[in-house]
């Protein structure tokens, strides 16, 4: 029987000091300082803490923002403990986010992540539904820590409309538009041969690798390659008015593909 993943509202300074325990684990870099976390808890924020028999295995930090005139939940950091990732626990948090932001009277969630990380795409873009249409190149500068060290620090800066009722509306993969030549090297890994941008179709499909880390331990020069690449696709097509809003998966491959919706 699978242990119950239960979730918390959290703002106590020791729960909030076990947070950044668990930050340190996840993220090997440094960690938010606890006087922040529980000065965006006491305005707006909101830290989640994800238990199982009692031990925190995961949560969800996100403070205030606002831009144009709007008002909207920034959602800055997301983890799970190694022992307990790819279990779902992710998406539950988001989905409690969700519910507590409701509650505080937001209708946006706002967040940025690799797009190059094949599981977190598929989280936010594919179960989550958001979208995005804005590409920021090095985003964090530099960054030292094991997951983001070797490529600049490009984003996907994604949009939860969290007021909308949930439509299906992901673009269908069938109906899709490949840009991109893949072929795979002697390592096994996949890497881009070409690609053009001779079409205006409704759905385009691009295509990332399903497991970024290991061939930036294997070959980071192939990783640096993907992320030039993919990071000209993505900015050009957004520019032409597409939005990242859904993912095609296939069982067993190493390639999965952005579809980029046509926006009216």
């Amino acid at each position: 029987m699978t242990d119950e993943f239960i979730i918390k509202s959290l703002s106590a300074l020791e729960d909030l000091q076990e947070v950044q325990r668990l930050e340190a684990l996840v993220w090997g870099m440094d960690c938010v300082p606890i006087h922040q976390t529980i000065t965006a808890v006491k305005n707006g924020g909101l830290v989640l803490g994800g238990y199982i028999n009692g031990q925190l295995v995961g949560f969800q930090y996100s403070f205030p923002g606002f831009k144009d005139g709007r008002g909207y939940l920034c959602s800055h950091m997301l983890a799970i403990h190694p022992a307990h990732q790819k279990k779902g626990y992710g998406r539950l948090l988001k989905l409690a986010q969700k519910e507590e932001a409701l509650k505080k009277g937001y209708d946006l969630i706002t967040w940025t992540y690799d797009p190059l990380e094949s599981v977190n795409a598929n989280l936010n873009i594919g179960k989550l539904k958001a979208v995005c249409s804005t590409y920021m190149e090095d985003c964090y500068g530099n960054m030292k820590d094991t997951l983001n060290e070797g490529l600049s620090t490009d984003r996907f800066m994604v949009e939860w409309n969290i007021r909308q009722e949930a439509k299906d509306e992901t673009p269908l993969p069938d109906k899709a538009i490949h840009i991109v030549t893949t072929g795979m090297n002697d390592q096994g890994f996949p890497y881009i041969k070409d690609y053009h941008f001779e079409t205006n179709a409704e759905v385009i499909a691009i295509p990332i690798p399903t497991d970024i880390q290991q061939i930036k331990k294997s070959d980071l020069h192939l990783a640096i390659d993907w992320r030039l690449k993919t990071g000209e696709l993505f900015k050009a097509l957004f520019a032409k008015g597409y939005v990242a809003a859904g993912i095609e998966r296939e069982q067993g491959e190493n390639i999965q593909n952005y579809l980029l919706k046509k926006q009216e």
